[in-house]
């Protein structure tokens, strides 16, 4: 299975460029709103868990932007477990922060803060191939934030979460001073130097529907 995801990580990296205007989230959350589409939803996340090579690049979109608009999607208690999983692994408690990310991921499946700790536990306990397939999929879902803009004012990176705007500037490697949520959905970071011209990388939490 470790191969299979490998090379829809890499068919994925590579169209990434071409593909970023495309990604429409309010249309994925209309779609994935619905009875249906909250089945389709079900049946994606268990190929996901299972990491079956048929998911498309359409399909990780679908899973990451269509979360916010599943009845499981509590943002507060998202938060929450991916800190105290952090925690664990801070303090070397690596069993728990692996069975605490497994909680969160079995309800919230595109938590890109339980794929990476859950990979650095998994690394700590020598479970080689766990840690692998979770590095994939931490990439994966980055991938995703990073094909949905530039993180210009004008094309924001688009977020699910507060946390995962911190992941995607941990991944980018960018340092910076502040991170603030702004009334209009929207969470800048102030850089701590500039990036492409900018001193400041913008981000959107989609808004769902009523």
């Amino acid at each position: 299975m470790n191969r299979a995801l490998v090379c829809v990580c890499l068919f994925f990296f590579l169209h990434l460029s071409a593909a970023q205007a495309q990604i429409n989230t309010d249309s994925i959350g209309s779609t994935t709103s619905s009875s249906a589409g909250r089945i389709h939803y079900r049946e994606l996340a268990e190929k996901l868990r299972q990491s079956d090579s048929t998911l498309q690049r359409s399909d990780f979109l679908a899973l990451y932007y269509g979360s916010i608009y599943q009845p499981a999607y509590q943002i507060d208690l998202i938060d929450s477990l991916e800190v105290r999983i952090k925690d664990h692994n801070l303090l070397q408690e690596f069993i728990q922060a692996y069975e605490l990310a497994d909680t969160l991921l079995a309800f919230h499946p595109v938590s890109i803060t339980a794929y990476f700790e859950k990979s650095f536990s998994c690394y700590a306990l020598k479970r080689t191939d766990e840690e692998s397939i979770n590095k994939q999929k931490y990439s994966l879902f980055i991938k995703c934030v990073l094909s949905s803009g530039d993180g210009s004012s004008e094309a924001p990176f688009v977020v699910v979460s507060y946390n995962d705007a911190i992941e995607v500037l941990k991944y980018l490697q960018v340092k910076y001073k502040t991170l603030e949520e702004q009334e209009n959905h929207q969470i800048v970071a102030t850089l701590n130097k500039k990036r492409q011209g900018s001193d400041q990388l913008y981000f959107r939490l989609p808004v769902p529907r009523p």
